[in-house]
């Protein structure tokens, strides 16, 4: 119910959307969590003209709806695009207007609503680096002590021709 797109998905309509996301502007993940599958989160529409990529997660889960999954996947996506990759200064995200707890879910990483969203349904949300600087620190030394970590960010993957150069340089170290 807070997905802005809610009609039927053929089959054929999931391989036409895929094959238009399959390439190094756009990265999906599932989310692992407590050893299970519960949801997926994305980066995606990346571009360097604009320093941006716009970002999304769904749970679909029932049970991890409420859980620290969302926080802990959102905190490692945007510390590896703002903090690692280095190619982003602004996050996207496309929240529904009656979605109340994911304006406040973003609101406290650092997403303010765009200008000219106020009534629109679908509405634009902006993450600014600097925003996401000042709200950060808290937000990943919580999630720290909670994971009994170091704080340090890891990583792995395959090098690939659809993958960003700088992507791929990260997963070369």
């Amino acid at each position: 119910m807070y997905m802005d797109y809610r009609e039927y998905i053929t089959p054929e309509m999931q391989k036409k959307w895929f094959a238009s996301v399959d390439n190094k502007f756009n990265y999906y993940f599932i989310i692992g969590f407590e050893g299970k599958q519960v949801g997926l989160i994305n980066a995606k529409d990346f571009s360097y003209e604009k320093s941006f990529g716009e970002g999304g997660i769904f749970i679909w889960d029932a049970d991890y709806i409420n859980s620290f999954a969302a926080v802990f996947s959102t905190l490692c996506l945007l510390n590896f695009v703002f903090f690692e990759v280095k190619l982003c200064r602004l996050s996207h995200a496309r929240i529904l207007k009656d979605n109340e707890r994911a304006i406040h879910y973003n609101q406290l990483i650092g997403y303010k609503l765009s200008a000219g969203q106020e009534n629109q349904n679908n509405q634009l949300y902006t993450l600014a680096l600097e925003d996401y600087t000042k709200n950060a620190g808290k937000l990943n030394k919580t999630a720290e002590v909670l994971n009994d970590g170091d704080g340090k960010l890891t990583y792995s993957g395959m090098v690939s021709d659809k993958n960003l150069d700088e992507i791929n340089k990260l997963l070369k170290n």
